[in-house]
């Protein structure tokens, strides 16, 4: 009896410290509530971290975007540091409705773009290469509901070779190129914007890829999706981040 117990309380023990296990990155079940934040959390940790107005305009996130890489059991957590060999891989994202009064970026045939980029490249302390466009995917789109309902969107599927998701519409300007933070230069902040068209005549227009990653293809020192965003017609209305360093310090 004694022995069944303890073959019992040795496979609890396992579930709990086994990481492919955890439910926050199952497809099925959705991220766990420590990753989902209000508009005002999400606001406010930008404006701590500098993102804003280091490379996004003060703004109320009328989305909540929880971004994860389940192959890597990561979840991105609005500043929370994880290893560059925990990002090597596209990540999967889910948009969520956040606590604030929607605007019309809620109309049923609104697309959205997401975009990551590195604010400190090659280092937050020199940054001649910032921003460094490291991802654009668009368009996402929204199931339709009533307004005030919820709304939620989520891609869980990898990209083929013609750099589209499986069994979606969602289609990359630019490939994922992931994080590797030189050695020697600290922590970068790593940033995911999700973005809509700023008015009803730009919801027409299609994102253009920038000219290149080393500061979005423009001139100045800094430069990046403030600039291609307002190009671009897009606005933001969602964003997280993520803290990485190269191991060699």
């Amino acid at each position: 009896m004694h022995y069944v117990t303890y073959i019992l309380l040795l496979a609890g023990f396992q579930l709990l410290c086994d990481p492919l296990r955890i439910e926050a990155y199952s497809p099925q079940v959705p991220f766990n509530d420590n990753s989902i934040s209000t508009s005002k959390s999400v606001q406010e940790a930008l404006k701590t971290s500098g993102i804003i107005p280091d490379v996004l305009d003060d703004f109320e996130p009328s989305f909540i975007l929880a971004i994860s890489y389940p192959s890597k059991h990561k979840t991105v957590n609005l500043g929370n540091k994880i290893k560059p060999k925990k990002v090597s891989s596209h990540p999967d994202f889910e948009i969520y409705e956040s606590d604030i009064t929607p605007t019309r970026t809620l109309k049923s045939n609104t697309t959205y773009t997401l975009v990551l980029t590195d604010p400190d490249a090659t280092s937050r302390s020199d940054p001649v290469k910032a921003q460094m466009c490291h991802w654009i995917a668009t368009n996402i789109s929204l199931p339709f509901s009533p307004p005030g309902t919820f709304k939620t969107v989520n891609s869980r599927s990898s990209f083929d070779s013609e750099a589209e998701f499986r069994g979606s519409d969602i289609q990359e300007v630019m490939p994922y190129l992931p994080p590797t933070p030189p050695p020697k230069t600290g922590y970068h902040r790593y940033l995911f914007v999700l973005l809509a068209p700023a008015t009803d005549h730009d919801a027409a227009r299609e994102p253009q890829k920038p000219k290149d990653r080393p500061r979005w293809g423009y001139a100045e020192i800094g430069s990046g999706v403030r600039e291609w965003a307002e190009d671009n017609g897009l606005v933001a209305v969602g964003a997280n981040f993520f803290y990485s360093q190269n191991k060699k310090q």
